[in-house]
Formats: C-alpha cells, sequence, structure tokens
C-alpha cells in the first residue's frame, strides 16, 4: 500500500494513497467511455431502426455475457492475476470500440454488428468490474475503504455527466463514430493507468477446490447467508425495475415525448450524473451510519418519487430536475450496497460476491428490453409509472421485519 500525500477533506482523504488515485483515475476514464457506448448505442440503435422493441433488443442483449460470465469472473479475481484481468478486458472494449468506429465510419454499419459490439464489450466489462471493486481494499486501511467506495463510485457518476454530454454533442457534430474513438482512447488510458499500480500481493488460502467447486461455492453463499441474500435482493429490484428507463430508454422520451434531438438526449442522461455525483457526496456521508439496510432501501423509495416525477413532467427542465433526483438516490444505493457486502462477506469471498453485483447492470439489460416492448404498447409514461409502484411496493417489503433488510448494519 502506497504511502499518504496531503490531501484535505475526509472525502478526498482515501485519494492520499497513491495506487488508489492512480486506480480511480483509470477508473474515470473506463467509466467514461461507458457512458459514451451506453448512450451512443442507444440513439444509434432507434436512428437505424426506429423500433423500441428492437432498441430494447439492442440493449438486452448485454445481458447475456453478464449472466453467463459474472460468476466466472468472479472466480477469476478470487483466483488469479488481478493486473492481467484488468489490463486485458480493457483493451478488448478499446479494440472493439476502434474497430466498430471504423465500420460507422466507412458506413457498412448494420444492425447485427450492434449485437456484436454490445455482446462482446459486454463481455470484458463483466471481467472488469469485480476486480476494479476488490482491489480497493487492498490499496486503503479497511476504516476509509467505505469512503474509498464512495468515492469511487463519484467517479461513475462524474462519467455520467461528461459521457452521455460528449455521446449526445458529438452525434450532432461528428457522428457516432466520433464518439465510439472517443470511447476506444478512454479504455486505452484506462488499461495504460493500471502499468503505474503497486498491487499487494495475496496470501490465497487453497480452498482444495476446482474453479468450478469455488463457484458453486459462492453461489451458495449468496443464496443461503441471510444477510448477503437480502442486500442482492434489494440491489436487483430498482435495476431490473427503475434503472432500464435511463439506462435505455431515454432516447423514447427524447423522442417520443419531447420531440427531440440528440442534445436533449445528452441534457436528460447528463441530469442522471448530477444527481450522481451529488448523491456519490451524499453517499460518502452515510457511509458512518450503521443500519445500512436503512438507509439503501430509502434510497430506492426516493428513486420511486423521482420515476414517478418523470413519468408526469410537463417540460424537459422538469424531467431533468426528476432524473437529477433519482440519480442521487440511485447512487447512495448503489454506493452502500456494494460496499456493504463487501465489507461483510469473507475476504475469500470478496470477488465472487463483486462479481454478483454484475448481475445488476444484467437485469437493467433485461429491463429494457421488457419496458422496452411494454412501451410500444402502452406508451413510456405509463410504463414509468408502473414499474415505480412496482419497485416501491417490493421494498417496503424488504424493509418489513419478514424482509430483514433493515437489521443489516456494518461496524467498523
Amino acid at each position: 500500500m502506497s504511502g499518504p500525500v496531503s490531501f484535505d477533506g475526509p472525502l478526498l482523504a482515501t485519494l492520499r494513497y497513491r495506487d488508489f488515485r492512480n486506480l480511480w483515475l483509470g477508473s474515470f476514464a473506463s467509466y467514461a467511455g461507458q457512458w459514451i457506448q451506453q448512450a451512443t448505442i442507444a440513439w444509434l440503435a432507434y436512428d437505424m431502426t426506429g423500433s423500441k422493441s428492437l432498441l430494447g433488443l439492442i440493449m438486452g442483449v448485454r445481458a447475456i455475457p453478464m449472466f453467463l460470465c459474472a460468476p466466472i469472473a468472479g472466480v477469476a479475481a478470487d483466483r488469479y492475476d488481478r493486473r492481467a484481468i484488468l489490463t486485458g478486458s480493457q483493451l478488448v472494449s478499446a479494440t472493439t470500440a476502434l474497430l466498430f468506429g471504423l465500420v460507422v465510419a466507412t458506413g457498412n454499419a448494420q444492425v447485427w454488428h450492434l449485437f456484436l459490439f454490445v455482446l462482446v464489450s459486454g463481455a470484458a466489462a463483466v471481467f472488469d468490474r469485480p476486480v476494479r471493486l476488490t482491489i480497493i481494499f487492498d490499496l486503503v486501511p479497511r476504516d476509509v475503504a467505505m469512503q474509498a467506495v464512495a468515492i469511487n463510485m463519484i467517479a461513475f457518476s462524474i462519467a455520467r455527466i461528461t459521457g452521455p454530454a460528449v455521446a449526445g454533442y458529438l452525434i450532432g457534430w461528428v457522428g457516432a463514430e466520433g464518439n465510439l474513438l472517443v470511447q476506444a482512447a478512454a479504455y486505452f488510458a484506462a488499461a495504460a493507468s493500471i502499468l503505474v499500480i503497486a498491487i499487494p500481493p495475496r496470501e490465497r488460502k487453497h480452498s482444495g477446490l476446482s474453479a468450478f467447486g469455488e463457484l458453486a461455492e459462492g453461489l451458495r453463499f449468496a443464496v443461503t447467508d441471510p444477510t448477503a441474500r437480502v442486500l442482492l435482493l434489494i440491489g436487483m429490484t430498482p435495476f431490473t425495475l427503475l434503472v432500464p428507463v435511463f439506462g435505455g430508454l431515454l432516447p423514447v422520451y427524447t423522442k417520443d415525448v419531447f420531440h427531440a434531438g440528440p442534445e436533449v438526449l445528452g441534457m436528460l442522461l447528463t441530469s442522471v450524473g448530477v444527481g450522481g455525483v451529488a448523491g456519490g457526496w451524499f453517499a460518502s456521508k452515510c457511509m458512518h451510519v450503521q443500519r445500512q439496510g436503512t438507509v439503501q432501501g430509502c434510497a430506492v423509495l426516493v428513486m420511486c418519487a423521482g420515476f414517478l416525477l418523470l413519468s408526469m413532467a410537463p417540460s424537459v427542465a422538469l424531467a431533468c430536475a426528476a432524473l437529477a433526483f433519482a440519480g442521487l438516490a440511485e447512487m447512495v444505493l448503489f454506493t452502500s450496497n456494494q460496499a456493504t457486502l463487501q465489507m461483510l462477506v469473507p475476504e475469500a469471498m470478496r470477488g465472487r460476491m463483486a462479481s454478483l453485483l454484475q448481475l445488476y447492470p444484467g437485469l437493467v439489460s433485461v429491463g429494457i428490453l421488457f419496458e422496452g416492448v411494454l412501451a410500444d404498447w402502452i406508451g413510456i409514461q405509463a410504463v414509468t409509472v408502473l414499474i415505480a409502484l412496482a419497485c416501491a411496493t417490493l421494498t417496503l417489503f424488504l424493509l418489513s421485519p419478514r424482509g430483514g433488510l433493515a437489521a443489516v448494519r456494518v461496524t467498523k
């Protein structure tokens, strides 16, 4: 673990550690590439096909590598060289974006290229994220680990602002191919940052199990341990129901509700990021609260209120405010959820439990598919109301004594 340098303020204290600081900068570049991709592919898919259902299907196939590869990625994070996994995943992401950008630039892009791009880039991201999260606990002391997770999520939120803004405006200026080339550059930068991180060697205790045996062991722990189970349930609920709306269906709000172009899409996505940055700061304050289960349940209920407001928004300005409100709550939920899970599970299980967090964006993809089809039938605003009410109902159950979420506590 590298020595500290001077950084003032409790939230920035984790950046005193050089290796974590380099990881944070690389994470920002990687997250920026991810959000440029999200906005670009959603717009390109809807622009090429004009179909909400096909948009949902293209974005939904991202769930395939997430569901198939996430548990395997967790085992890899616990067993194999973490530097190699991080570097390899970023280089695959960069090369894929570069090649697809060239295809779009030459005018040869077809719908099947979109499916292939989403599948390959999704698989690369799945192997990156568990290592990126678990390595935080190797680079900073335990007493600031919760804050380190929070500031890592602020990088994610800042990328939500810069990524969609770059994507939305560049679509209008230089086309989707420009976004894809910027995305490739971001991933190459993330790969380069890994080379300057001194990753502490691990003293791995061999369990005697094969890779498949460790995979089964991790899945069994997630299902049978009450704390892990309820934390995964409260995390999965909004990512299945709510996040798909601003994860892939905002182009529908942009075109069909507000009758606008890519610049407004950039504004809507950027609003989510603005809320997320505020949520990252607020989450860092919440890290001192022992009742993290209650924090997460309340955050989901606030998200539900934000989505109800979005469904009724008569203007872009009010929609942006609603999305910022929901983005703040989502960041509090996700930061607390992943930090609490990592703090409460055995150290040898961290990679496998972190890999299950990759199911969240996979569930977003499934939700985009389902809600995209449903929006073709009843409209995007009606869909938003239904999923917000369903999510609130499930969350209230988990917060009840029978659900067990309120009993989840973290002590340092």
